[in-house]
């Protein structure tokens, strides 16, 4: 019998479907400076799922960095040679310019994941940068990223869309299961997967890796409830 084998996939849930729907929304208010937001708590794939579409469109995608936050001309930099630029100029207004001038040629959406992490101040300069543009931004983080932009009126009135990444269901755990594994789970085992993880996609992912090594230590493909409950309570962070 073939050994069952981990093999990562994106895998399309609910929340990479709904995020879908939020892109082409987007898409429909062209030509206007607006944002999008995405949130969640961490672990539930907000920023595997943005990467998988920068991956299959024309985009831009720039994680934040928390050292940015002492100087907005780091931020301006990192945009800029994810625009292509390779040197971009270290005065503050010229790099903005060259931001501004790149966009305006090609408005493709933009994806600031972490945006959390730097100064509100630098929400002021994401505004000016679309409203110029009209190039679509989408800022990505977690919970506290809705009050976060909610203080700033001028950002929250452009944001047309939204979207909160829910936690995984027992349907997504199966399927997740089958394209990674081949292995199919029993509906219970699903479930207890799901709330021993709380939804965070992670901790799926490091019990289903612990299945697969059960599965193949005991030479089958046919997952008991019982192999589930082990597979959970060897995965760090799981709790029973």
């Amino acid at each position: 019998m073939d050994k069952a084998a981990f093999s990562p996939k994106f895998v399309r849930s609910k929340n990479v479907r709904n995020f879908e729907v939020l892109m082409d929304g987007l898409s429909l208010s062209e030509g206007e400076g607006r944002f999008g937001l995405i949130y969640g708590r961490a672990g539930r794939g907000k920023s595997r799922t943005c990467e998988w579409y920068h991956g299959h469109h024309d985009t831009i995608y720039l994680r934040m960095m928390k050292i940015w936050a002492r100087s907005d001309i780091e931020f301006l930099a990192a945009f800029a040679r994810e625009l292509g630029l390779k040197n971009p100029p270290h005065r503050r207004g010229i790099c903005f310019r060259e931001v501004i001038d790149r966009l305006m040629a090609d408005p493709k959406p933009v994806f600031l994941d972490e945006i959390e992490k730097l100064p509100g101040e630098i929400l002021e300069i994401c505004r000016d940068i679309t409203d110029v543009t009209t190039a679509p931004i989408i800022l990505v983080g977690e919970e506290e990223l809705v009050s976060y932009m909610t203080v700033n009126r001028r950002v929250w009135s452009r944001t047309f869309q939204k979207l909160e990444f829910a936690p995984l269901e027992t349907a997504d755990v199966m399927f997740y299961a089958q394209e990674t594994t081949g292995l199919a789970l029993p509906p219970d085992g699903a479930a207890l997967i799901l709330s021993s993880s709380e939804g965070d996609l992670r901790l799926v992912k490091r019990t289903m890796v612990n299945l697969v090594q059960i599965a193949n230590a005991k030479d089958t493909r046919d997952i008991t409830l019982e192999m589930i409950r082990v597979a959970v309570k060897t995965g760090l962070g799981g709790k029973q």
